[in-house]
């Protein structure tokens, strides 16, 4: 059964992971590797199927229902993704989240929150995120939905 103290624990550890890939990359590291494990240990890309529309994807590409679609958007670098930067390059040194309102269902969580970011140049976005996480067999807590987009300006 998916808990409350899982899905706050999944959606902290969404946001340490952005921190911490961020680190990598500006410590000189292997940031390709670090961030297709993370792929690995948090995204259900393995062994299931991921929903995943990222913040700043559009045309052909606005879905990724691949690892390696998720990878090239998250670190850049793939030349069949070529207007993809690296999101999680910035490097963000604060990420957290606020107003998450979730469903527990078996062994999903289902949340929707705002996740605030900052950069190292002091900058400061935040985004509307949805997840659905699910409590694989392996014992870890996946993502299997991941939707994200800009607030509304009217």
């Amino acid at each position: 059964m998916f808990t409350d103290e899982m899905m706050h624990s999944a959606l902290q550890t969404w946001c340490d992971n952005v921190v911490a890939t961020g680190k990598v990359h500006a410590e000189g590291g292997d940031v390709q590797a670090f961030s297709e494990q993370v792929l690995t240990n948090f995204y259900d890309y393995d062994k299931g199927k991921v929903l995943f529309k990222p913040t700043l994807a559009y045309g052909t590409d606005t879905y990724r229902p691949t690892k390696k679609g998720a990878l090239a958007y998250f670190v850049g670098g793939d030349k069949d993704f070529p207007s993809d930067k690296g999101f999680k390059l910035k490097p963000w040194v604060k990420v957290w989240y606020s107003k998450a309102d979730y469903i527990l269902h078996g062994d999903l969580g289902i949340v929707q929150c705002n996740v605030h970011f900052i950069g190292e140049d002091d900058s400061h976005i935040f985004v509307n995120k949805s997840f659905v996480f699910k409590l694989c067999d392996d014992g870890l807590v996946r993502i299997v939905l991941h939707q994200s987009s800009l607030p509304y300006q009217p």
